[in-house]
């Protein structure tokens, strides 16, 4: 006897994208906003290329630092930001937001993105402030709206003279008046003052630590940078166009606790020192998305058939299920002696399990599907990493013995964000397609998911998962309201329609992984990312 199991999904296709590179300016406001009372609080879009960075300890989400959009894919900041005790963190630790103004409420403005590559500048090291520098790759690219834009470069020379008595404004969710860290994204007007001032001021602060490569800036007035603000950017405008010139690095600590004394100047990493180390890492200003992974393997994938959208002038909601998500697919598991159960088949194209033959009313016309495809595993690849304990990597491939007849209509393969663009690609509202896990119903569903960013997932799924540690390499959705709450079989596929190749698509995203044990519109469930592992899949398909 076998029996249904968990969801199995087609991982098939796609190809490559060329996006035009449409000209983009940096360092301007788009928002025309007026600072609040006092001048200690900003708009949102006031400071549009400010990034927000969140460590992961293990447990959850905290605002650890400050950074600075340089282009689509690159952020600026301390080094300090991005180290541990044991050297640089690993990547999956690291979130990066974009657009926020406010720690503890996002706003449909953010974007959350993950980083690609932490390079922190080669000089520096943990027990000195030298070469305090660094920058995130970002694994996907940042969509630039009116409050979301990259800052310039510092374009007008070296020369730390010319900007000594200037007045430059650093930004940050620092430490406040209170002593916490402030929910409102507040800034500081402050000027630079030479070396030979901020050595005198305090010698056994800075006169070891300054370097021709920092530069310091305050007032010593109470009104500076602070603890959080670190990473964060110190800039300069001119003609209405904004350039970054400082990195927050350090300040000397008060004497009564480990927080910044405002009362002292803050030493800021001179950006124009960096410059050609910085573009160096750059895409360029004529960078182009580009594929990831082997474009040898990403060949084999069925370009021309991914996606099948048969309904794309309808709204999501209003599309029949027959027919419409043709990629989903059921496991079918062998009974044995041990509790381990055994994958022994593929089931394609179902959508009644009751029925033979899957009919349903499209348009008041009865429409049936072709045969269900019913084929033996030869295989399964599972991530090498997976931890079943802590659900981490949780992903895996399975290899079918016999070739799947993608011609009928009821089983097609799904796109892959196999492109930069593609894998970049943000939305509040996903798709979810799968059947009911206490089988209530029968029949193949559609429902649209709302996403919840990573920091707030972690305060929702503490209930009922408070072992678990949600990454970057996972969505969390939940379901949207006015629906009825189901739960869903594991590994449901969570998709977006997509622009590929001239045509409306869907596009795999993510595979359910976990949901809360309450059936519960506000519980989350967590996916795994589909587009973060896409190396590991084209790595692994077989030709």
């Amino acid at each position: 006897m076998r029996q249904f199991g968990r969801y199995a999904i087609v991982l098939v296709l796609l190809c490559l994208l060329v996006a035009s590179s449409l000209a983009q300016t940096c360092g301007e406001r788009k928002v025309a906003n007026f600072l609040i009372v006092n001048g200690t609080e900003s708009k949102d879009g006031y400071w549009p290329w400010h990034v927000a960075l969140f460590h992961n300890n293990g447990r959850a989400f905290h605002y650890a630092c400050g950074g600075t959009i340089l282009d689509h894919n690159i952020v600026l900041t301390a080094a300090h930001c991005l180290m541990t005790e044991n050297g640089v963190m690993a990547r999956e630790r690291l979130v990066v937001q974009v657009g926020r103004n406010r720690l503890r409420s996002a706003g449909n403005r953010v974007q959350e993105h993950e980083a690609y590559q932490l390079i922190v500048h080669p000089e520096f090291t943990s027990n000195s402030n030298r070469h305090d520098i660094a920058l995130i790759k970002l694994a996907t690219d940042i969509t630039y709206t009116d409050y979301i834009q990259p800052i310039c470069l510092w374009n007008r020379g070296e020369d730390q003279h010319a900007i000594v008595g200037t007045w430059g404004t650093v930004i940050g969710f620092g430490v406040d008046e209170t002593g916490n860290v402030s929910n409102t994204l507040r800034e500081a007007t402050i000027p630079v003052v030479r070396h030979i001032t901020c050595i005198e001021s305090n010698r056994k602060a800075f006169a070891y630590h300054l370097t021709s490569n920092m530069f310091c800036a305050g007032s010593r007035d109470g009104i500076g940078a602070c603890n959080g603000d670190s990473g964060g950017g110190m800039f300069f405008q001119f003609n209405d166009v904004w350039f970054v010139r400082g990195i927050v690095s350090f300040t000397k600590l008060r004497q009564d606790a480990p927080l910044c004394d405002t009362k002292e100047y803050t030493v800021f990493t001179d950006v124009a020192m960096y410059l050609h180390w910085i573009k160096q890492h750059m895409r360029g200003a004529g960078g182009q998305p580009v594929a990831i992974g082997n474009n040898r393997k990403i060949a084999l994938l069925p370009m021309s058939t991914c996606g099948a959208n048969p309904y794309a002038s309808r709204d999501e909601s209003l599309k029949p299920v027959l027919l419409g998500y043709p990629w989903v697919a059921l496991l079918e598991y062998s009974e044995s002696g041990s509790d381990e159960k055994k994958v022994s088949s593929v089931r394609l194209g179902e959508y009644d399990m009751d029925t033979g033959t899957d009919c349903a009313e499209v348009d008041g016309s009865i429409v049936c599907s072709p045969p269900v495809q019913s084929l033996p595993v030869e295989s399964v690849t599972q991530h090498k990493d997976y931890d079943r304990m802590r659900l981490v990597n949780d992903i895996a491939l399975i290899r079918v013995r016999d070739r799947v007849d993608t011609s009928q209509s009821n089983v097609k393969p799904i796109c892959l964000p196999v492109t930069n663009e593609l894998r970049s690609q943000k939305s509040t509202h996903y798709i979810v397609t799968g059947w009911d896990e206490d089988y209530t119903a029968r029949q193949l569903k559609s429902s649209q998911w709302e996403l919840i960013e990573s920091t707030e997932c972690h305060k929702l799924i503490n209930d009922d998962f408070s072992w678990l540690a949600i990454t970057t390499r996972q969505i969390c959705m939940q379901q949207q309201n006015g629906t009825e709450c189901k739960r869903t079989f594991s590994s449901a596929p969570l998709q977006l329609v997509q622009q590929v190749l001239g045509k409306q698509r869907y596009v795999l995203y993510g595979v359910l992984l976990f949901g809360s044990t309450r059936c519960n519109l506000r519980s989350p469930y967590v996916f795994t990312n589909v587009a973060s592992y896409m190396d590991w899949i084209l790595e692994n398909i077989q030709e």
